[in-house]
């Protein structure tokens, strides 16, 4: 690994400070290579973002934390950590759901059985049945993929297929070639407004549920095993990195504008900003 002075020598653009970003800004910065962060909006954050209504702020892209050990190896790589720099608290109601025209209400819990005894409630004891059928399978399907591909930095089909090994190739196979969520949300699900609420895996990252792949059930795993709420707004997650990115040296200007990325010889070499200024690498 270089040494700190000689990666100061090496200049790294990062263009937009949502999450991905703002960690690779941090990251980068720590490591002691020379990091400029460009973004459009006035403050970090990307989706993460907050929206004033009525004097209160709200956020308007995600609004609970999940999957904390993420964060939580981040931050310690850097010499941090997680509830040092965040107050976050755990919450026992996961979701509330309501539909149009019903007087029903459907609370999630962080309490698997509990969930299935609302669901039972709210529509058939045997959906109950099947919404215990499907948190077992997603828990399958996420012990099988978090090795491989949600820890893997640079996943890949063919290294995937090694890592799984045949256990986990016929836990992928049951879920159906190429199968949608919204297919394997119909195996499981005879009522069509448990297919339509657990269909909102696919929308929470802006994608369809009659197209993602069926292996985002493993959501429902992830949120089994603990949602948070931030104080301040999950906005805040994204100032305390890009505070913790600027401590560690990086240079963020928000409120900069990327026109175009300039390529040379088939490598980026700088950022053109839309006020005609370049920041070359």
């Amino acid at each position: 690994m270089a040494e700190p002075a000689a990666l100061r020598t090496h200049h790294v653009v990062v263009v937009g400070a949502g999450v991905g970003g703002l960690v690779s800004a941090l990251l980068l910065a720590h490591r002691g290579v020379r990091v400029t962060l460009v973004e459009t909006a006035d403050a970090p954050g990307g989706k993460m973002r907050q929206l004033v209504v009525g004097g209160s702020p709200i956020d308007s892209g995600p609004t609970v934390f999940t999957m904390r050990w993420v964060f939580e190896q981040i931050l310690h790589s850097v010499g941090q950590s997680l509830d040092a720099v965040l107050n976050l608290q755990p919450l026992s109601v996961l979701a509330r759901h309501a539909w149009r025209g019903h007087d029903q209400r459907l609370d999630l819990y962080a309490d698997v059985q509990r969930s299935a005894d609302a669901i039972a409630a709210f529509s058939s004891p045997s959906e109950g049945r099947r919404f215990l059928a499907f948190c077992q399978q997603a828990r399958t399907v996420y012990q099988c993929l978090e090795g491989p591909y949600i820890r893997s930095s640079r996943p890949s089909l063919t290294g995937m297929a090694g890592d799984l090994g045949l256990g986990g190739l016929r836990t992928l196979a049951g879920l159906g070639p190429l199968a949608s969520l919204w297919q394997a949300l119909g195996k499981h699900f005879h009522d069509p407004r448990l297919r339509q609420l657990f269909g909102r895996y696919a929308t929470y990252c802006g994608a369809s549920p009659w197209l993602a792949p069926a292996t985002l059930m493993l959501v429902a795993h992830v949120e089994l095993d603990g949602v948070w709420s931030v104080q301040g707004g999950m906005h805040q997650l994204a100032r305390v990195l890009a505070d913790l990115a600027q401590q560690q040296g990086a240079l963020l200007r928000m409120g900069t504008h990327c026109e175009r990325i300039l390529v040379r010889d088939g490598r980026a070499c700088s950022v053109e900003l839309v006020s005609g200024e370049l920041i070359d690498k």
